[in-house]
């Protein structure tokens, strides 16, 4: 069984209203569904965040260290180091040729 922490928390009424509703429309208690909401939203957002970390490795906005540690990656797939490369290529080329 997986170890929970009680947390307090002030929300306005309007919004625990629309909760209670929602929680209402699916047949469960609202505190599953405030679980289950945070769940979704924070599983997107660290989509979003992967994906960000991936554009910015590729565009030389990060290194390889700060990758890792944002996607949990433990290698950095080939694909990705290929694409930093011809985006440091293109700058070295652009550098050179001014």
């Amino acid at each position: 069984m997986k170890k929970t922490i009680q947390l307090g928390l002030r929300i306005d009424e309007e919004l625990l209203k629309k909760i209670e509703k929602m929680a209402q429309y699916e047949n469960i208690d609202k505190m599953s569904w405030i679980r289950r909401a945070l769940a979704t939203f924070l599983k997107g957002e660290e989509i979003e965040a992967k994906t960000e970390a991936i554009e910015d490795y590729i565009n030389l906005r990060i290194d390889e260290k700060e990758l890792e540690n944002i996607t949990g990656m433990n290698k950095i797939p080939k694909d990705l180091q290929e694409a930093r490369k011809k985006v440091l290529d293109t700058i070295k080329q652009e550098a050179g040729g001014k």
